[in-house]
């Protein structure tokens, strides 16, 4: 099965799509040397990367492909501690700043848990209030991803 999947990662991304401004945001922080692009999902990670390979999005996540999966925990924070420890092992001396990026307020929660910035769009069902009163009051809320050099500037770093 995971090789017919594999053969179709098209068909397992149907009915998905990447939301405006993803493509050039991830685009634009994967041309940079310091920085390190993984996945935290609630998905199974082999699914997880055919999805965004049917999405035509995997290209923009460092490789080795790194992040926290449904299938390392149940815990939607746990995987972003996860992913970080994953990420630490290839950068010596590790990061300035962790990012973890969502639309709901587990997401936000998460980030929280896991010691990164939470950074919130209201992409979904959620208000920017609903994200701000998740957390603790770090989070950096946005409309959306349409604006990569908004997102950069949050993150101190140069579009």
């Amino acid at each position: 099965m995971i090789n017919y999947a594999r053969e179709h990662a098209k068909d397992i991304a149907e009915g998905l799509e990447v939301l405006p401004g993803v493509n050039a945001l991830l685009d634009a922080l994967s041309s940079k040397k310091n920085v390190v692009v993984g996945l935290v999902t609630g998905n199974l990670e082999e699914f997880a990367w055919m999805k965004m390979e049917g999405l035509g999005i995997r290209k923009y996540f460092t490789v080795p492909n790194i992040g926290g999966f449904g299938s390392d925990h149940s815990d939607r924070g746990q995987l972003v501690k996860i992913a970080a420890e994953r990420a630490e092992k290839l950068v010596p001396g590790g990061f300035d700043l962790r990012v973890h990026v969502g639309d709901t307020p587990s997401d936000i929660r998460a980030a929280e848990f896991g010691g990164a910035l939470a950074v919130g769009v209201c992409t979904g069902i959620f208000t920017k209030e609903d994200l701000l009163q998740a957390g603790t009051g770090s989070a950096v809320i946005l409309p959306n991803l349409a604006e990569v050099g908004v997102f950069m500037g949050v993150l101190g770093i140069q579009s």
